[in-house]
């Protein structure tokens, strides 16, 4: 492409700044809102990611074969105590646990809850619960029970009181036994904190009569290499003994919200750039009709229709790219903003379960959105200029030259 078409391109958007200054600017802002809503769904996915994985499932979890997530149902696990020095030895960090139903007794009531028998230096590495310890300590005494802050005000509990815990052990016998609350913890997910008890693994397995068993081992592990990890341990774990379920397959909720969120922004973006595609169509349609004499003049020198299309085409193209580097401009420093303080959603996520972890929405940029974003943009703004650069083709040089 020569300079001489470039300059003549440049030419004919200059001749009326204004217009083209605004077309550009639609552009941008199009851009501009793109860039900043790819980047806080991006944040905000991760966020719930993040909460959903860290508040008590895991990235991965692995259980007896035949069991379905969302089960109460004690089913050890076989040989787990040698899948835990397997796993260890393969680089992983496995939390085991053995969990039951089990009912809680206070002084001024009782609960059905789940019992989580954990290792303490395991689960702190997985879960946030440790870090939302609010009287007390995390399971310090293997014979003292953490439980939620709100479950023990409905039990009339409080630090250092006495419960008792009834379960049924691997035989279907009831099993109870006093405890003394060791510590409260608070997550502001009530549903969570009035559901849960926590105890060292030893103790829920003289509980339940299960002395070394496991129910659940879990792992947690970067998003990045969740996929790779989980097809490598499926592919060595023997399906006949063992079943391996990604937090996506347990909590389908969420997983079905992201792709809601990302079906809702496709949308967005549809209509963002619906609306630059008409202001591009209707800024080269507008210079055109001004411009018929110089449109018959350069048919009449000679410059064939294809000619005429290719200037058009590259005029929006010159807008185009004005409005993308100035939108990624905009775009990319807003998001840069945004990632660095956040937004604050306290006062709307506070008992949100999706912001377990943090209640500030900080936006994430991704090259692939911005490469996308611009790609997006530039084709939309050629797309836009493809009716007014055929309309311009098809001018007949001796009714051109007499437009007024």
């Amino acid at each position: 492409m020569s300079a001489s078409w470039l300059r003549l391109a440049a030419r004919g958007l200059w001749r009326h700044p204004r217009r083209s200054l605004l077309t550009a600017g639609a552009i941008a802002f199009g851009l501009a809102c793109l860039i900043i809503f790819a980047a806080l769904k991006q944040g905000l996915h991760r966020e719930m990611v993040n909460s959903t994985i860290r508040l008590d499932i895991g990235s991965l979890q692995i259980h007896a074969a035949g069991y379905q997530p969302g089960s109460l149902t004690v089913t050890p696990l076989k040989h787990g105590g040698q899948l835990v020095e397997r796993l260890l030895a393969e680089g992983y960090a496995p939390a085991p646990r053995l969990k039951s139903p089990a009912l809680v007794i206070g002084p001024s009531g009782s609960a059905s809850v789940v019992l989580s028998g954990v290792e303490p230096a395991a689960e702190r590495r997985l879960t946030i619960i440790a870090a939302r310890v609010v009287a007390g300590d995390y399971l310090k005494d293997p014979e003292q029970l953490l439980i939620g802050r709100n479950l023990a005000d409905s039990l009339g509990l409080s630090l250092g009181d006495e419960l008792t815990l009834v379960v049924r052990d691997l035989f279907g016998r009831p099993s109870s036994r006093k405890f003394v609350v060791g510590g409260l913890f608070a997550t502001e997910q009530a549903a969570f904190d009035r559901s849960q008890v926590f105890l060292p693994l030893t103790a829920v397995q003289r509980l339940l009569g299960a002395q070394g068993a496991l129910s659940e081992l879990a792992l947690l592990l970067p998003q990045g290499e969740l996929a790779a990890a989980a097809a490598s341990l499926r592919d060595r774990l023997d399906p006949d003994l063992y079943r391996l379920d990604r937090w996506d397959e347990i909590a389908l909720d969420v997983a079905q919200l992201i792709e809601l969120n990302d079906g809702t922004m496709n949308l967005l973006v549809l209509i963002i750039f619906f609306i630059v595609a008409l202001g591009i169509a209707n800024t080269m349609t507008m210079a055109i009709y001004e411009r018929y004499r110089e449109f018959g003049v350069l048919a009449a020198l000679g410059l064939r229709p294809g000619g005429i299309v290719r200037l058009v085409l590259l005029e929006t193209l010159l807008l185009g790219l004005f409005g993308a580097l100035t939108g990624s401009l905009v775009g990319i420093g807003l998001g840069l903003y945004l990632a660095g303080h956040g937004i604050d959603l306290t006062s709307l996520t506070s008992a949100n379960r999706y912001f377990a972890t943090s209640h500030i929405l900080h936006a994430v940029l991704v090259g692939r959105d911005l490469l996308l974003a611009n790609l997006v943009t530039l084709a939309t703004a050629l797309a836009a200029g493809l009716l007014p650069a055929w309309r311009a083709s098809k001018l007949n040089p001796v009714e051109a030259l007499r437009h007024l």
